[in-house]
């Protein structure tokens, strides 16, 4: 695929469907649907199909809630979530890895004259080249239900994005739904790089058997409002350095913060202490209990103090994601005292 040239967008931007004239394109029996085509959900890629209607129509309200809106969908799938969403939206542009299923939710959805559906892996292109590709542009709402091995990268190429969406809506794991939205006493390196970027909230939970094939954990929908800038007084050279911090402070979550930092940074206890009180942290807070504001002021004042400490710690760790690996986790149990 070659993104198109920006400047034909807008000409080729198509009106949406009204309601009155709406197509009926139903969605298939899934499990005879895809055995027709000849396709397996693929363990491998975690797939797992959500098949509830009405749950479909729920995320596509929170997506579209004042109708009209632009959706870039990251995986349509048999195109449950996509119909709903061309029921609403003025334009969606719809992205999915398997070709065979692309070619087939296209045919069925045929009669949608706002709806262009890619064959295209997400990750290999940036949100403004797929909305290109699709005839739309900015601003825009991107969706999905995601797998959970990709749910941290997609979610951080959305919020990074320039231009990026204005809101984010994802169907993920529970676990993970709850990670992204933290909370006091419960943030991860998870949440704190998506606080970074913009507002998170857990919209409501969803059962294995809204799938097919069902899943063995239960999924969650969460909305992310995106914040027109950064959360953060920093300059966008030094936002990378402020994450090499936080994912130092959140290396041994079961440990008080003082001594995970008196590891991380080989610094003596008084001196870690004293970084600490200044910034307004309690000596016992463990990395959990931060608000990005607090990583901010604790940035601040490393920086001023042991600038080599942080650089050389930038220049072990080049860049890497921002993503806690235990989603599972459960912080508030089994936890030093150290």
């Amino acid at each position: 695929m070659s993104p198109r040239k920006r400047s034909s967008v807008a000409s080729r931007r198509r009106p949406s469907v009204p309601k009155s004239q709406r197509p009926k394109a139903p969605l298939p029996d899934v499990p005879e649907y895809l055995r027709r085509l000849g396709v397996q959900p693929r363990k491998a890629l975690g797939q797992h199909f959500l098949i509830d209607q009405f749950i479909l129509a729920d995320i596509a309200r929170a997506c579209c809630p004042e109708g009209g809106e632009t959706v870039l969908e990251i995986g349509a799938g048999p195109g449950g979530l996509t119909e709903e969403l061309a029921h609403l939206a003025g334009r969606v542009v719809a992205v999915e890895l398997d070709e065979e299923l692309a070619t087939s939710t296209r045919a069925r959805l045929k009669e949608f004259a706002q709806l262009e559906i890619i064959a295209a892996d997400v990750m290999d292109y940036e949100p403004d080249e797929l909305l290109a590709e699709g005839g739309a542009e900015p601003p825009y709402t991107a969706c999905g239900n995601l797998p959970y091995y990709i749910t941290q990268p997609i979610v951080r190429r959305l919020l990074e994005a320039q231009p990026g969406p204005e809101r984010i809506v994802v169907l993920v794991q529970r676990e993970v739904a709850q990670r992204i939205v933290g909370g006091t006493g419960r943030e991860s390196l998870l949440s704190i790089s998506v606080k970074v970027y913009g507002a998170p909230k857990l919209l409501f939970e969803v059962p294995s058997t809204a799938f097919w094939p069902p899943p063995k954990v239960q999924s969650a929908v969460v909305a992310i409002e995106k914040f027109p800038t950064p959360a953060l007084g920093l300059p966008a050279e030094e936002i990378e350095a402020f994450f090499h911090l936080v994912r130092a402070g959140f290396a041994q979550p079961r440990k008080q913060l003082h001594n995970v930092l008196t590891d991380e940074f080989t610094l003596e206890r008084t001196p870690v202490l004293a970084i600490l009180a200044e910034a307004g942290i309690e000596a016992t807070a463990r990395a959990q209990h931060l608000q990005v504001a607090d990583w901010e002021r604790l940035y601040g004042i490393m920086k001023r103090r042991h600038p080599d400490l942080l650089e050389a710690r930038e220049a072990r760790e080049p860049g890497g994601d921002e993503v806690d690996e235990e989603f599972d986790e459960d912080l508030d149990e089994g936890l030093d005292d150290e």
